[in-house]
């Protein structure tokens, strides 16, 4: 006999009426798993309760899980800290190889774009790949 509970009869009505939104709905979340760990603990049969293996087993998960949760939060900072530090060069003028008969070509750049994880400086309507870019400088008005 098992000592699990199925919570999907026992807590229903408290996940259908938590007011996440149905995108987040099909994401369990550290909240989540502690809510059904809690009804787990509340519902079990006190004549045999769950087992330590069990508990520590399911308390290692949760810490596990809180550990990524907390690695992608970093992750989305260093990401977004990445892109501020790309647009520092927003006004500048670059230079930058191609792979064509005119290389290296110039311009400033107007803009910074991120597309599957890499990032590009804008020159117009043109991306370039951060790894082409072979020169960074400051425009210095000409004198009159």
């Amino acid at each position: 006999m098992s000592n699990w509970v199925d919570v999907t009869t026992v807590s229903q009505n408290s996940f259908i009426n938590s007011p996440k939104s149905s995108e987040q709905n099909d994401i369990l979340g550290k909240d989540d798993f502690l809510r059904i760990l809690t009804t787990q603990l509340s519902h079990q049969d006190p004549s045999s309760p769950l087992q330590d293996k069990d508990f520590i087993a399911q308390m290692a998960t949760f810490s596990s899980l809180e550990q990524m949760t907390n690695l992608n939060k970093a992750f989305d900072k260093f990401a977004s800290s990445q892109m501020s530090q790309y647009t520092a060069a927003i006004g500048k003028e670059i230079s930058w190889n191609t792979s064509g008969p005119i290389s290296p070509l110039t311009g400033v750049v107007t803009g910074v774009s991120t597309k599957e994880g890499n990032y590009f400086y804008m020159i117009g309507n043109e991306k370039v790949p951060m790894e082409n870019v072979t020169e960074i400088k400051q425009i210095i008005p000409e004198s009159k």
